[in-house]
């Protein structure tokens, strides 16, 4: 199978629990805000030559252990670069909670060609109060290479942002399903793009901190079918029950006949298996076996 024929199989189309919905909209609307600061925050880099210009980013959320939490503060981070990524970070001062959010964030960025160098950056870390509960968005402000602030919410304000989530879902049509991918028992990072397709309407589905948005005509049908590329694979996992939207997929993969992980039936190869478990968010789980769910990209 092609790279093309891969994507293609993919399908075609554009898809349209608390602060993990919460999460995934407000990384919708802050992407753009993060991309119009990197094109606006240029001039600003180049009136200081001696710092690397930041030229892509990854949208920098409220740790949300952090927001449960009610952790706020100040993180100071160096940065070492070699010219194109950064290459090492060092703590300087900062709550743990925050300081991992900041090094992962800053891990992200992308530079234009530079000398390699080091620099010293600040994430801002605030939590807002009641009264901003009702602008409908976290606010992200970068002054890159050197700055970063972060405003969050609180716990109530998570509760007033979940159930206008609930509401625009509802509206919406849609149906949260949070995904997780292992491979040799360790977790995976998800791919950008998924599919979902019960043989006569296929949708691709952006995946954003875990997460995709299936439309609600998918749920109650047809048996599903379930693809995305990992690496070099198609991963392709058809008979999906409908019912099972708005829960949790666990997807695990393995390259070892004698892992742990995979329980399969015998003359069913681990290298071409897959199994996927579903939870429920009123913690109901059902699980399969897919025995021909991984297949090679030439």
């Amino acid at each position: 199978m092609s790279y093309l024929e891969a994507m293609e199989n993919l399908g075609m189309g554009i898809g349209l629990k608390a602060a993990r919905i919460a999460h995934f909209c407000c990384s919708l609307l802050t992407s753009i805000l993060v991309m119009a600061s990197i094109a606006h925050g240029s001039a600003a880099q180049e009136a200081s030559s001696a710092l690397p210009e930041v030229v892509q980013a990854s949208v920098p959320l409220y740790p949300a252990d952090a927001l449960a939490a009610h952790v706020a503060g100040v993180v100071h981070l160096h940065v070492s670069t070699d010219g194109k990524a950064v290459t090492g970070t060092s703590e300087e001062s900062g709550p743990a909670m925050l300081v991992k959010a900041a090094e992962e964030s800053v891990r992200t960025w992308g530079f234009a060609p530079h000398a390699a160098t080091s620099f010293d950056v600040t994430f801002n870390y605030k939590l807002a109060d009641s009264t901003k509960c009702e602008t409908g968005s976290r606010t992200v402000v970068l002054h890159l290479p050197r700055e970063v602030e972060v405003d969050g919410m609180s716990s109530q304000c998570d509760m007033v942002r979940f159930a206008k989530q609930q509401k625009f879902l509802s509206e919406q049509r849609v149906y949260p399903v949070e995904l997780a991918i292992t491979l040799n028992g360790k977790p995976i990072e998800l791919p950008r793009e998924v599919s979902i397709s019960n043989g006569t309407d296929s949708v691709m589905l952006q995946t954003i901190d875990g997460m995709f948005l299936a439309p609600q005509a998918m749920k109650g049908g047809a048996p599903l079918i379930f693809r995305t590329v990992i690496g070099k694979e198609l991963i392709e996992v058809k008979g999906i029950p409908a019912n099972t939207l708005e829960a949790v997929w666990r997807i695990t993969l393995s390259d070892s006949e004698s892992s742990p992980d995979l329980d399969l039936p015998k003359g069913m190869s681990v290298k071409t298996a897959c199994s996927i478990a579903f939870a429920s968010l009123e913690g109901n789980g059902t699980s399969m076996t897919v025995g021909a769910c991984r297949k090679p990209i030439e």
